[in-house]
């Protein structure tokens, strides 16, 4: 799969590469799998409190959620859980990340049913709480490793980019995708998304960086949906140097909340 790119599961850091002559020589695969551990939300080891806000027809809806990741057994595991408003509070989304050549498991906390569900790979096109992100986008773009290729480099937002593309696999809602991902830091600083008819489909930008210690993060983000006209708004509010034990990251964790 290309990079995670936003919520919850994008779970990233950021050593620098060394020298330009070994960026020259990354595959596609690498750096895709080096934007998939390092950039946008790398949240590893981290807790964040996020806000996102959904424009559509002109009318604004805010949430709030609080998210936090791990490495369990050389998977990487995030937890999302929302704050507000009280209509969604305690929904809790827990994303583990797929063996080689299988998809990440999604499941999805329902306090009012005081149950757990399954996201099956089929709903992977559905909006994500009612946003402009799809559950696609918490473990991925859906694009299989074997279709990256590296295009020519480029500039995005005056920095210096790796240019990725792949196809969504028959689960996910992507035709072509497109990642943008800054040499300096990957992060993915720009995606653009293709429906399967091949249209023009979906949006994503990363509006701020912001240094935590050794990290960089995409501190304010935005997914636009190109055929509605709607858009979702993501910001860090505050961000935490801890994380919490790997029991809380299984089905049974998130049943005691």
């Amino acid at each position: 799969m290309l990079p995670r790119n936003a919520l919850v599961a994008l779970v990233l850091g950021v050593p620098l590469l060394a020298a330009s002559a070994a960026r020259a020589e990354e595959s596609a695969k690498e750096i895709a799998r080096k934007a998939r551990d390092r950039g946008a939300l790398n949240l590893r080891d981290l807790t964040a409190e996020l806000k996102l806000s959904t424009t559509r027809n002109g009318v604004t809806k805010e949430q709030v959620l609080r998210t936090t990741a791990r490495e369990i057994n050389g998977r990487a595991h995030s937890l999302a859980k929302f704050l507000q408003p009280a209509g969604v509070a305690g929904v809790t989304v827990l994303t583990i990340e797929g063996g080689e050549g299988e998809p990440d498991d999604i499941s999805i906390y329902l306090p009012k049913l005081k149950r757990v569900r399954k996201v099956a790979r089929s709903q992977r096109g559905q909006s994500f709480m009612d946003t402009d992100f799809q559950y696609a986008d918490l473990g991925g773009t859906s694009a299989e490793d074997e279709d990256l290729k590296r295009l020519l480099d480029t500039k995005v937002q005056g920095r210096d980019v790796y240019v990725l593309k792949g196809h969504g696999d028959e689960a996910s809602p992507y035709g072509d995708v497109v990642m943008y991902v800054d040499k300096e830091t990957f992060v993915p600083l720009q995606v653009d998304y293709e429906d399967k008819d091949g249209k023009p489909f979906k949006k994503y930008q990363t509006l701020k960086l912001k240094k935590f210690k050794d990290r960089v993060l995409a501190a304010e983000s935005v997914m636009e949906n190109l055929q509605s006209g709607s858009k979702t708004r993501m910001e860090i509010l505050k961000i935490e140097e801890q994380t919490l034990g790997e029991e809380a990251f299984t089905e049974r964790g998130l049943e005691r909340g």
